[in-house]
């Protein structure tokens, strides 16, 4: 006769804290994965690989008003640097350098938090780390848009 031990579930915050952590791993691994399948065609082309097919415009603001948002153009960044072209993602928009290291970032990260939660540590606290971050990435995004209409 085996005898069954049972193993205790979870609570509800630490459920929440994995949900949280496999969310951001796929949001980083789609993003990530999206811009080195994706390629570009011409300036402003999106294409999908191998089926030649252009993706639609997805910003709704230039579509509406013929004006660029502070974040055009990091679609294509994204591709840009997933294929190693520096200039042309600059070109794109310079923030999305920073951007991509963060969600390519989220990659590692959340493999170690996850990591961490299955072994009862606790997992680590890079709040204010990301906070400054964001807080350049708005400043960068918002002095390339504002330097567009100069």
């Amino acid at each position: 006769m085996s005898s069954s031990v049972a193993v205790p579930l979870p609570k509800a915050n630490e459920r929440s804290k994995w949900t949280f952590h496999v969310m951001m791993l796929a949001v980083g691994l789609s993003i990530t994965t999206a811009s080195f399948l994706l390629t570009i065609d011409g300036p402003t082309n999106v294409v999908l690989p191998w089926l030649n097919i252009p993706l639609p415009p997805t910003c709704a603001m230039q579509r509406t008003t013929g004006i660029d948002c502070p974040g055009c153009g990091l679609t294509r960044s994204f591709i840009s640097l997933a294929d190693g072209d520096l200039s042309a993602s600059l070109a794109f928009n310079p923030a999305g350098i920073l951007m991509f290291a963060m969600i390519a970032f989220q990659i590692p990260y959340r493999v170690a938090q996850i990591w961490r939660l299955a072994r009862g540590l606790k997992p680590w606290n890079l709040t204010v780390v990301c906070y400054w971050y964001w807080g350049v990435i708005a400043v960068v995004v918002m002095v390339q848009w504002g330097a567009k209409f100069v």
